[in-house]
């Protein structure tokens, strides 16, 4: 009797605990905030079940900083992790997930795009972290996110795996499909025509349901917490995407959280409150729930006791981007402080923020109350990573820019140029899709208007690169790296100096972008391929291997082993090899020309010529490519080709030896081919 009296008292079991968070997704498009237009049972039915905080915003309208946020209970300024692409979430950070798995439970991730994979370091204290793409992006598209039924199949069949009855689960499930380009699948693609924006939304509320469907039939004990990262301008404040203003387009989220077989009286079904809260607040509130205190270091506070009283948002991108006043803002209960260059209230209006400041722009006592919060922040020393060019086109994909996080704040407001940010990745587009006299037209413009930022002369360099001027494009990316040294800025360097053959140079660089970012597998990859270039195969054996254990799946890593591969002797391993990444960066001339290499040594070359092709389709500037091409079709007699394919290099390059010896060597075997002399 005793016993059976002692179990009835026995503490509840702790609770699973579901985390999805959705990407670029505003709360005003959702059915529990109101929008007529929601096709969102799977939320209306959660937010029936639970509490939808109708104020909820993010600390910050980036996708890298505010799952930091969201996984840590920190705001950017004590995290570290102050834009996309150039920070990584340090190791010293502690995860919700550090301090769950010493209490049993086990924990899982399923993200859906390159800005939430473990690069970023967000893998701390997973048992089980899933982020593949199925292949590298680039900058002419982003086809590689995971879409939701992906994501969501995925974590169905790992979590049912790894299910242990008594033993509790946490899983995180991100879901990136309402991030631009806005494409949703059939059927939301016709019956959303007309607001693809919301046919994404429809989308992942469709994979949601069943995602909730599955967990609540196996966990009877649970807590679903439903967020977004940031939500999307769609022209408010002048802002179609995201990123660079703090308004309620960008940063007010949806916020909500549901108990299944628990009930608390903080968090009641159906219920609605409108104060304001922040996405540090989800970090305690879980951890409460689970019977666990959070961390010291943790700044928000318990939603049950009503969160943060002003949430904190920052947007630094403007800044490091290109070198604008960073903004700051808090919002209360009246509306929003915003400050940048200048400071301005903004008003609510029920549970909105309105984007046109107030009566009094400037009330006394906002800018003081404003530098209070900022200064309670610890602001530790952030763990940066250059960003490499692979990684920089993939965010340049999604309209993110890429910048020097030690440029000083400007004067200027991002508020004040907002017509001006599309430009820049528009820019970025038009020269990905070779579209180069387009970009110098908008680059051209913003050096009127925003003359001598980062951002707009890292274009012109990217510019110049693609016009096949490296010798100028060489020196206007040496000397942005003397201004600010990065591993991203190393790689172009050292890629140019690869295209033209010099190698020692190129290991250089690649070691300076190494000694940046130890971690980047790009630059792992250029040195191996340099150093075995030098004629040094047993260091660049020893080094592959080493880098390998890192990145086993890197297509540029798999590269350089397939060229390892074919200095061993090993041919049809090696082209086995160069065809996996090939398939996985079709994008990449390297990819090509590793594959070309092979295939001739395999005594196939039309297959060899026609990767060289392809390669310098890709980019018809690179000298060595341009002379591998040449010498294979003299090879095969094919010598009116290669004179075609030498001739732009010999005429703009007429101090190169090399290629002037090529030159001739096609038009005298053409001269001979026809038994006469040929004009030149």
């Amino acid at each position: 009797m005793l016993a059976l009296l002692l179990s009835c008292l026995a503490a509840p079991p702790p609770p699973a605990i579901l985390l999805i968070t959705l990407d670029t997704t505003r709360a005003d498009r959702l059915g529990p905030y109101g929008y007529p237009l929601a096709q969102t049972p799977a939320w209306d039915r959660l937010a029936a079940e639970g509490t939808t905080f109708l104020r909820a915003y993010s600390t910050c309208p980036l996708t890298i900083p505010s799952h930091s946020t969201i996984l840590t209970g920190r705001p950017p300024p004590d995290h570290g992790v102050r834009d996309n692409g150039d920070f990584i979430l340090s190791d010293e950070a502690t995860l919700i997930t550090e301090l769950l798995q010493p209490a049993g439970y086990t924990t899982a991730a399923f993200t859906a795009a390159f800005p939430t994979q473990r690069r970023w370091g967000f893998n701390q204290g997973f048992d089980h972290y899933s982020d593949p793409l199925s292949r590298q992006p680039t900058r002419l598209d982003w086809s590689d996110e995971r879409p939701a039924d992906q994501v969501v199949d995925d974590a169905i069949a790992t979590l049912t795996s790894l299910h242990v009855p008594g033993t509790p689960q946490f899983a995180w499930v991100h879901l990136f499909d309402a991030h631009w380009p806005y494409a949703p699948p059939e059927p939301y693609k016709t019956s959303h025509a007309a607001r693809p924006y919301d046919g994404e939304i429809a989308f992942t509320d469709e994979q949601a349901g069943r995602l909730l469907q599955w967990w609540d039939a196996t966990h009877p004990r649970s807590v679903v917490v439903v967020t977004a990262d940031h939500g999307e301008g769609m022209g408010d404040g002048g802002e179609m995407t995201h990123g660079f203003l703090l308004h309620d387009g960008t940063i007010r989220v949806p916020l909500i959280v549901r108990l299944r077989g628990m009930t608390d009286p903080g968090l009641p079904a159906g219920g609605r409150p409108a104060d304001p809260v922040s996405h540090t607040d989800i970090v305690p509130t879980l951890l409460g729930l689970a019977g666990l205190a959070p961390g010291a270091d943790v700044v928000g506070r318990d939603l049950r006791a009503g969160g943060s009283e002003r949430p904190y948002s920052e947007a630094m991108t403007g800044q490091f981007n290109l070198g604008l006043a960073p903004l700051h803002a808090f919002t209360d209960a009246y509306g929003r402080y915003t400050e940048g260059a200048w400071g301005a209230r903004y008003p609510a209006s029920g549970e909105r923020v309105l984007t046109l400041a107030g009566p009094r722009p400037n009330p006394p006592g906002d800018a003081q109350t404003l530098a209070g919060l900022r200064d309670d922040f610890d602001t530790p020393e952030a763990t940066q990573t250059g960003v490499d060019p692979h990684t920089l086109a993939m965010l340049e994909a999604l309209g993110y820019i890429g910048g020097d996080v030690q440029a000083p704040a400007g004067d200027i407001d991002p508020r004040d140029v907002i017509d001006l940010v599309p430009l820049t990745w528009r820019a970025r587009q038009a020269i990905g899709k070779r579209r180069l006299d387009e970009a110098e037209q908008m680059i051209a413009r913003l050096e009127d208007r925003l003359p001598e930022t980062f951002g707009v002369q890292l274009l012109r360099a990217q510019l110049l690169r693609a016009r096949g001027e490296r010798f100028e494009a060489l020196q206007r990316f040496v000397d942005l790296f003397r201004r600010a040294p990065s591993s991203m800025l190393a790689l172009h360097v050292a890629q140019i100096y690869t295209t033209r053959g010099d190698m020692a140079a190129a290991e250089d660089w690649y070691t300076q972008a190494l000694d940046l970012q130890p971690a980047s597998p790009e630059a792992m990859a250029g040195r191996v391929h340099s150093v075995l270039a030098q004629g040094q195969p047993e260091l660049a054996a020893e080094l592959a291997d080493r880098y390998l254990a890192a990145y086993p799946d890197h297509a540029d890593l798999l590269l350089v082993q397939a060229e390892l591969l074919a200095a061993d002797g090993r041919l049809d391993a090696a082209l086995e090899q160069a065809r996996v990444a090939l398939g996985a960066v079709p994008y990449q001339p390297r990819a090509h020309v590793v594959t070309a290499t092979i295939l001739w040594e395999l005594g196939r070359p039309e297959e060899a010529i026609e990767r060289l092709t392809d390669a310098l389709v890709l980019d018809p500037f690179d000298v060595r490519v341009v002379a591998q091409r040449t010498r294979c079709l003299l090879e095969v007699g094919r010598n009116a080709e290669a004179v075609r394919t030498i001739r732009p290099a010999a005429a703009g390059l007429p101090n190169d030896a090399i290629v002037q010896e090529l030159a001739e060597q096609a038009w005298a075997a053409l001269e001979t081919e026809r038994g006469a002399p040929l004009p030149r």
